[in-house]
């Protein structure tokens, strides 16, 4: 028999745990961009009396059974998506921060807890603005990556075609701060863009500027003089 108790353990319910119940917790590892959201699923194969979801060891969501969700908030929340035989519930982050980084906990009444990581990505931008150059001269673009980890793969795309990256890197606590250079031709209007990469994140993040392209217009002096 266990025992719950809630609102600053004023309210105790009791609860017979289901030692039997077999929990899985999906995905092991996730990487999100900071401020978009994080998802996870726990799956039980009865229904779970209670389940508790912790972010770095502190309780954020409680399920019960019985009653649904018992403490949502703006930031912390849960979707029911039990079918016949998979009592599933999906665990919700919203607006990660750099705080929420680090182990994410599944754990349902009477069973173990199931651990997942999750790493929080920083932003990526392109230096400065859209750029108007003259046909063939040649055109530098940096991209910032900050705060990121582990290192970060960054490349470049100009109108879809891929090109190469000069990347450097430097620390900051555990994070990594990465810069990439392209230098290419001013030969027409392009779209160019930096796309950034971690093996956990599904969509690489991106960021794009616009290169326009001016003709190139040489003037021909002509000098004649009369003959006599």
């Amino acid at each position: 028999m266990w025992q719950l108790c809630l609102e600053s353990f004023v309210t105790c319910v009791s609860f017979t745990a289901v030692a039997s119940a077999q929990v899985q917790l999906q995905p092991l590892n996730a990487a999100v961009l900071r401020g978009s959201q994080a998802r996870f699923n726990c799956s039980t194969t009865q229904p779970p009396s209670v389940m508790n979801w912790m972010v770095n060891g502190r309780l954020v969501i409680t399920i019960l059974e019985a009653s649904g969700v018992f403490n949502s908030t703006d930031r912390f929340s849960a979707k029911n998506f039990t079918t016949p035989g998979d009592y599933k519930w999906e665990f919700i982050i919203s607006n990660v921060q750099r705080d929420d980084a680090g182990e994410v906990t599944c754990q349902v009444l009477g069973g173990a807890p199931r651990l997942a990581t999750l790493s929080v990505q920083g932003n990526v931008e392109i230096v400065g603005e859209n750029q108007t150059k003259t046909e063939g001269a040649q055109t530098e673009f940096q991209c910032r990556a900050v705060g990121w980890f582990p290192e970060p793969n960054m490349s470049w795309s100009v109108n879809g075609v891929a090109n190469s990256c000069n990347r450097s890197s430097v620390t900051q606590g555990n994070l990594f701060n990465s810069n990439c250079t392209l230098t290419i031709t001013a030969v027409k209007n392009s779209s160019v863009q930096c796309l950034v990469k971690v093996p956990a994140l599904s969509t690489p993040d991106s960021s794009t500027v616009f290169l326009t392209v001016g003709k190139n217009n040489k003037h021909v002096f002509i000098f004649m003089s009369d003959q006599k």
